[in-house]
């Protein structure tokens, strides 16, 4: 490459950066308006940015729909998609493999399973009603430990296998070895502890109050950020090991603060909304992919603001729009997104590696 062609290169950089980066903020902020306007009672655009820097609307039951239900709504799939994205990116990563995410690898279902034992196992009626630690922990605590444990399990044999593929499939082995646990748990639970547990079998975020987010909001944004922060030892650890150590990166307590990282958001998300596919897989390949760019100080803000505007649109399309009386689970559509995207990351392995003719 010649000294021009690199110079202009290199000017071209920072302008796709903000042109690509602006253009994932007015989605983001169109969705998150929409999301709000549209329902059961369409609110327009105009008057929802009003009641939420603090107007009164025109009527009186526009700021009550607004502001008691949608908002917490539109602010929580904010927070998850961003979780999310962020998860994602960390765990491709750290797993060297494109197909990672905490919904692939089975954290998620880990996150399901350990909330599903201090629903369902605690309680006057519970079988864990005596162990006071486990009440202690509370649902939150034990879907970060449930995740954080799936997670340490899937990297150990990462390390022992190697095989991208091989470690991909031992994750959808501990997502259905988890999910059939929980399938034992409410077998044998008590009728009248199910509905506690209905929210984590279908992903959702119209669940979480304004209550709830004194939770969600300062942890995933405390871990967002400092997910950020192991932006340049995550760079070099695209490198390998070996090659961090020489650079003087600790590799051993990176990976474990990345991991942490990603349990935490996939255990609070998970406590809170339940589990919510293909994010995590999407958002860091839609970025790479626009931005044509690999480094983590793009890749990680990247992913969290398109994490976030994919939750913002799917769950437009999955009961928010006020087309349709029906309400799906956001499942239902981050699979519509998510399956594709597999299969084009399959297929363009595939060519890479030479097997399939351009």
């Amino acid at each position: 490459m010649t000294a021009v062609a690199a110079g202009v290169i290199a000017r071209e950089r920072p302008l796709r950066l903000v042109i690509c980066f602006a253009a994932f903020v007015a989605l983001a902020v169109f969705g998150f308006l929409i999301l709000i306007a549209r329902g059961t009672v369409y609110i327009p655009i105009a008057e929802v940015a009003q009641i939420i820097f603090g107007g009164e609307g025109s009527r009186e039951v526009h700021r009550v729909i607004v502001m008691d239900a949608r908002l917490p709504k539109a602010i929580t799939a904010v927070l998850a998609g961003a979780a999310l994205g962020v998860g994602g990116a960390l765990m491709q990563t750290l797993f060297r493999n494109p197909l990672a995410d905490p919904y692939v690898l089975g954290v998620s279902s880990g996150a399901v399973l350990g909330a599903a034992i201090v629903i369902l196992g605690t309680g006057s009626a519970g079988w864990l009603s005596g162990l006071t630690i486990v009440r202690q922990i509370g649902v939150t605590g034990a879907a970060v430990a449930g995740a954080a444990l799936v997670l340490m399990l899937a990297l150990a044999f990462a390390r022992r296998v190697g095989n991208p593929t091989t470690v991909l499939i031992v994750g959808v082995m501990f997502g259905f070895l988890s999910g059939a646990m929980v399938d034992v748990l409410v077998y044998y639970a008590d009728p009248e502890r199910l509905q506690g547990l209905a929210s984590f079998t279908r992903g959702t975020v119209r669940d979480v109050s304004w209550y709830d987010l004194q939770v969600v909001a300062p942890s995933c944004l405390v871990v967002i950020v400092v997910s950020i922060i192991l932006a340049k030892p995550m760079n070099i650890l695209l490198l390998g090991d070996n090659y961090a150590a020489t650079m003087g990166i600790k590799v051993r307590p990176i990976q474990f603060v990345a991991l942490a990282m990603v349990a935490v958001l996939a255990g609070v998300i998970t406590a809170y909304c339940g589990g919510i596919g293909f994010i995590g897989l999407c958002a860091p390949h839609l970025v790479r992919g626009f931005l044509r760019d690999s480094d983590h100080f793009v890749v990680l803000p990247g992913s969290a603001i398109v994490g976030a505007v994919l939750v913002l649109f799917a769950e437009y399309v999955a009961g928010g729009n006020g087309l349709t009386n029906a309400t799906l689970p956001l499942n239902s559509v981050t699979a519509f997104v998510g399956a594709p995207v597999v299969l084009w990351i399959l297929m363009r392995r595939r060519r890479e590696a030479g097997q399939v003719p351009t």
